[in-house]
């Protein structure tokens, strides 16, 4: 890496038509005190010596010095560059002192994991400090610049900020036409008539500049060609016409037989080939003894034998026509050196011969159309969705096949995706945005594998795509020589690049799950206002803090719609909003009323969603026996089922206390309110927060 000294990093910066100070380099105390006079007024001087890379820090920086005390200042700065084990001291860079403005920092990076990457914030020389900045990947749009330009809070010379930060990460931008590395423009001064860099700092790579294409910006034509072959490509492994399992097993009970059984019992439609060396019947199926003695070929393979064996079983997989195989086995990369010799041996075999390779290290796939699971049957969701589903977890992609039964959930496919020696995160992304039976993605990342493409892609993927990820922290650390540098390198580079995709984060499986219902049941949201009722002050003053952390409001209802609430006014009732009514005020003429309230805020021009809440427990307490409860609990579900949720996203809190009987009410209300568009959940701000998410999901990048 080459750092350009100061007077060569604005150089550069003007050719691509960045304003700057006029910095001069004088290389004895006679130069400086001979520009510092034909600048006509006070100058900055500052040292211009290799290996001094934060010229403040070091001492090496000398403001408002008049020329009289140029060569003495001089003098000074080069003794501070000896002092500080300058490499090479080519003088000191002597430039007019800047008129004060506000300051802003324009950074870049390339980034090892996720390619070229541009910061702008308030500038300054505390920005690490402050870390009042935001990122975003390159090359930069106008939704971008626009983003970027508004971090750095400035009153004026907005649009001089968007053209340094178009021409410095814009398609056509110095990060794309020259080796950078790393840049600083910090400060920037930014004024009603226009913006300047103050000082410079770029570190050149020895790499050739960037190549947009080869972080994943493709022009559309482009990806949708890639979108397709992917899809052709991976459409075994969810939609097989034949499977081979190599590793069977003649032993119930063991992995081997298991995976027979579960495709036997789910009712597979295809052709299954055990291999087995002496078994000839599985569950059955007719066993082989090898790969080479199938009758025909064979699209999709499951391999469960010991890591050794795998990337020669794989070859005769892929000699036998097999397109897609999925290695269940473990003991790989994630093992030790000689596991990852054999992943790096499985990669090879994807690349000698073609066939795309799911894992190692994983516990199968779930497909409901294809009734292909990883899962015993009984657990697997009663009708196929549009869920689609990837982790690198086992343990998550196996419980999401549960919970999705539990909840109602329409999942699709559920695949566990391991190790991703071949198949990698960003090709499950792709086949995702070409799949048709896919109308929403969630994923469970642990690696940050390809991210730079997987980002971009994202960027222009139009499906909802929900990420939940796992030892989320710094993924491209290394040495920095600049603050963007640093700041990329501390974990704000994941969530930045997920905000600009339009993806939604989630830090919890039940989180992932809630939003998932949230879309199950209502799709999107038109905005953030939101209406909530039901019984509980306390309840709805922690709903308000909630509501307040996520970016939610509380709409104010019009006039037509406060009247008519009124009605509903007894004894201790709010009927502000959040709306406070006794679980007796829900009443009239002994029937729950919950459905006229939802039709009432639903017809408010203000209310973008709505949130009924019930505390369980108060309806028992209500009740002489748990019968009544029960029957009190049976009516308010009929209530809302009653609703018309069209054109209103509604969710129901049906909060328990912990007993069985109330939990029961719970699990069987939930599947039944999904399929009249109301999801469900335990607590108003696990509500909330769904909401919320499924706003930031609707609102895109």
């Amino acid at each position: 890496m080459t750092v350009l000294l100061e007077h060569r990093a604005k150089a550069l910066l003007r050719r691509y038509g960045i304003p700057t100070t006029d910095a001069r380099l004088a290389r004895t105390a006679e130069e400086a005190a001979a520009l510092a006079h034909a600048a006509g007024g006070p100058v900055a001087m500052k040292i211009a010596a290799s290996g001094i890379v934060h010229k403040a820090a070091a001492g090496g920086v000398r403001l408002n010095v008049a020329s009289a005390d140029a060569a003495a200042a001089f003098g000074e700065l080069a003794a501070v560059a000896g002092a500080a084990g300058a490499e090479t001291v080519e003088g000191v860079v002597v430039e007019p002192m800047a008129a004060p403005g506000h300051e802003a920092i324009v950074g870049a990076v390339r980034d090892p994991v996720f390619g070229p990457v541009i910061m702008c914030g308030v500038g300054g020389t505390g920005v690490e400090e402050t870390a009042n900045v935001a990122f975003r990947l390159a090359p930069l749009g106008e939704a971008d610049l626009r983003y970027l330009a508004q971090a750095a809070a400035c009153p004026g010379g907005a649009d001089a900020l968007t053209a340094i930060l178009s021409a410095v990460g814009g398609p056509e931008g110095l990060l794309f036409k020259e080796n950078v590395a790393e840049l600083d423009i910090n400060p920037v001064i930014l004024s009603e008539t226009g913006a300047f860099a103050v000082d410079a700092h770029i570190a050149l790579s020895d790499e050739d500049a960037a190549e947009p294409s080869a972080f994943g910006s493709l022009d559309p034509a482009a990806r949708k060609a890639l979108q397709r072959d992917l899809h052709d490509a991976l459409r075994p492994v969810f939609y097989p016409e034949g499977i081979v399992i190599v590793g069977a097993s003649a032993t119930p009970g063991k992995l081997g037989f298991r995976i027979v059984q579960n495709l036997v019992d789910f009712g597979y439609a295809g052709k299954l080939y055990p291999v087995h060396p002496t078994a000839g019947n599985i569950y059955g199926c007719k066993a082989f003894p090898s790969v080479d003695h199938l009758p025909e070929a064979v699209d999709r393979a499951i391999i469960a034998i010991g890591a050794r064996g795998v990337p020669e079983a794989l070859r005769q997989c892929a000699a036998k026509g097999a397109r897609v195989a999925q290695v269940l086995t473990a003991g790989f990369a994630e093992w030790d050196d000689e596991g990852a010799k054999l992943e790096n041996a499985i990669g090879d075999v994807a690349r000698t011969t073609g066939m795309r390779i799911v894992g190692p290290n994983t516990i199968g796939a779930y497909c409901g159309a294809a009734k292909i699971t990883m899962s015993t049957p009984r657990h697997a969701p009663e009708a196929p969705g549009g869920i689609t589903f990837i982790s690198q977890s086992g343990t998550y992609a196996w419980d999401m096949i549960h919970r999705a039964k539990v909840l109602g959930l329409p999942l699709g496919k559920s695949l566990s995706c391991g190790n991703c020696a071949d198949v990698t995160p960003t090709d499950y992304l792709l086949y995702a945005a070409e799949d048709p039976d896919t109308d929403i993605l969630a994923m469970y990342l642990e690696t940050d594998l390809d991210a730079g493409r997987f980002f971009r892609f994202a960027r222009e993927i139009e499906k909802p795509l929900v990420l939940f990820r796992g030892g989320r922290s710094a993924a491209g650390m290394r040495a920095a020589t600049s603050h963007t540098g640093a700041l990329a390198a501390d974990g704000n580079l994941w969530l930045a690049a997920a905000r600009q995709a339009g993806a939604v984060v989630v830090d919890s499986m039940e989180e992932l799950l809630d939003v998932l219902l949230a879309h199950a049941a209502f799709g999107t949201l038109g905005g953030r206002r939101l209406a909530l009722f039901g019984s509980g002050g306390g309840v709805s003053v922690v709903s308000a803090d909630v509501a307040d952390a996520t970016g939610m409001t509380f709409a104010a209802f019009g006039e037509e719609t406060r009247r008519r609430l009124g009605k509903f006014g007894v004894p201790g009732t709010s009927v502000d909003n959040p709306i406070d009514i006794p679980v007796w005020g829900l009443k009239s003429d002994d029937t729950f009323i919950f459905h006229e309230i939802v039709e009432l805020l639903a017809g408010d021009a203000a209310v973008d969603s709505i949130i009924a809440y019930v505390e369980m427990n108060s309806v028992f307490e209500f009740s002489d026996e748990v019968a009544e409860g029960e029957a009190e609990m049976e009516a308010i579900v009929q209530s809302l089922l009653r609703a018309d949720t069209a054109g209103i996203a509604l969710s129901a809190v049906l909060r328990t206390a912990g007993d069985r009987v109330q939990d029961d009410i719970l699990r069987n209300a939930r599947p039944r309110l999904l399929k009249n568009g109301i999801a469900v959940y335990p607590t108003t701000a696990r509500a909330i927060r769904a909401h919320a998410r499924i706003a930031a999901l609707s609102a895109g990048p």
